[in-house]
């Protein structure tokens, strides 16, 4: 019988995590992929190897018995790959930039799940900003970027993560703080934390600030969004930067946020690769727990 390797990976995911929605973005699918993949694999074997109860996948007896061959022979194909003279050595290995702030939000549950399935791949992760990190993938030095897309090259392919905002971010005790909404007066004769120039997230604001014509006069520009906020708090300047990079200072009230005025600073944040390959599966499933993780920060 020849069964889909695919088919056999989305089941091993479907038992472990008992969920066809998680299946789907774990795999980067959706879920009605993942139900279709399903009834076709039963329907190849000739028996049902999962039943539903309420939100949550169970293996049926046979489901249970068919898993333990699965895993065994998932694994020994990846063994089997991992054993070829070179090939092996690259596909043990996945290479991810991404920036720092992005890296202490998601890094930690990611890849706590993505160990979970793939024990035998080692991750390396570099911290760049996203122009840099896209760079890493056009020049063949990383397999994965999440970064901020902007005007990528025709030769790679990004998958969507989410979209966020940048807001103005400042001590509770700024008088902008007794301000409902702000006018774009008030942005004169302001002084600003800005991130660093060769950023995404610089271009953007600049470019905010150009279109409504407003001169940025009095700023510093900071590679630390950490530090940021401790110049923030302090009251020693207006911080722009996305809410979710601060969440606890925001969540305890010693900074506060408003929305810049006549128009949205928006970011779309993607995961990058060249588009000449096929990606493998544990590229896909590490998209997928991306997407799992950044999914509460659209904004």
């Amino acid at each position: 019988m020849d069964l889909d390797i695919r088919l056999l990976r989305m089941f091993a995911t479907l038992a472990r995590v008992g969920s066809k929605t998680r299946t789907g973005e774990i795999l980067n699918l959706t879920q009605s992929a993942v139900s279709h993949g399903m009834k076709r694999l039963e329907s190849q074997l000739g028996c049902a190897l999962i039943y539903q109860k309420g939100k949550t996948a169970h293996l049926t007896p046979e489901g249970r018995h068919f898993l333990g061959q699965v895993l065994r022979s998932l694994d020994g194909l990846d063994r089997a790959a991992e054993s070829i003279t070179g090939r092996g050595e690259m596909r043990a290995k996945l290479t991810v930039v991404l920036s720092a702030a992005m890296a202490q939000e998601i890094l930690a549950p990611v890849l706590r799940e993505f160990r979970e399935s793939y024990p035998n791949v080692s991750v390396a992760v570099r911290l760049e900003d996203s122009p840099a990190a896209i760079a890493e993938i056009e020049e063949g030095r990383a397999d994965l970027a999440i970064a901020i897309s902007s005007n990528l090259s025709p030769g790679l392919k990004a998958h969507a993560l989410f979209k966020d905002e940048l807001y103005f971010l400042h001590s509770a005790l700024h008088p902008w703080a007794e301000k409902t909404s702000l006018t774009a007066s008030d942005l004169k004769d302001q002084h600003y934390l800005l991130y660093t120039r060769n950023s995404e997230t610089f271009r953007r604001t600049e470019e905010y600030f150009l279109h409504n014509g407003i001169r940025l006069s009095s700023y510093v520009e900071i590679p630390s969004f950490e530090i940021m906020k401790q110049l923030a708090r302090l009251g020693l300047g207006i911080a722009i930067m996305a809410p979710w990079v601060a969440s606890k200072e925001l969540g305890e009230g010693s900074l506060i946020a408003q929305s810049p005025p006549r128009a949205r600073i928006s970011r779309q944040w993607v995961v990058v690769h060249q588009g000449s390959r096929q990606i493998r599966q544990a590229e896909q499933t590490f998209i997928g727990l991306c997407r799992m993780a950044t999914s509460a920060l659209a904004r």
